[in-house]
């Protein structure tokens, strides 16, 4: 057996499994190099994928293209299911505290880790 040369390629990419290991790894990579996750950012990075894996492997039709999109929310639910496997919730006790008072988010003010929730 032949070990890879590279972690992705484009026939990975293609697959739900890559798609996802990809909305995954791009979008936690971003949250804790910038502490920066919007919720919406998983599902832009599924549906470029799944945009990209349409035009690179057929003949670019509109109703491809749909498809695309509805195969790209299928990554960006399974990619979130993912981390909410793995992800931790109120990594810091004052978050539920402040947010009760009404006061400040302080979700922008502590780190995140890799796993941190993305809808914490």
């Amino acid at each position: 057996m032949e070990i890879p040369k590279e972690f992705f390629t484009v026939q990975s990419m293609v697959t739900l499994t890559g798609a996802t290991g990809a909305t995954f790894i791009v979008c936690n990579g971003l949250q804790k190099a910038f502490n920066f996750n919007p919720k919406w950012l998983a599902l832009a990075v599924a549906i470029s994928i799944s945009f990209f894996g349409v035009f690179e492997t057929t003949s670019n039709q509109w109703s491809d293209y749909f498809i695309g999109l509805i195969n790209g929310f299928l990554i960006f639910c399974t990619a979130a299911g993912a981390n909410e496997f793995a992800g931790r919730r109120n990594e810091h006790p004052a978050i539920d505290q402040e947010r009760l008072r009404g006061g400040q988010n302080l979700i922008d003010v502590v780190r995140r880790s890799f796993t941190s929730s993305w809808f914490n």
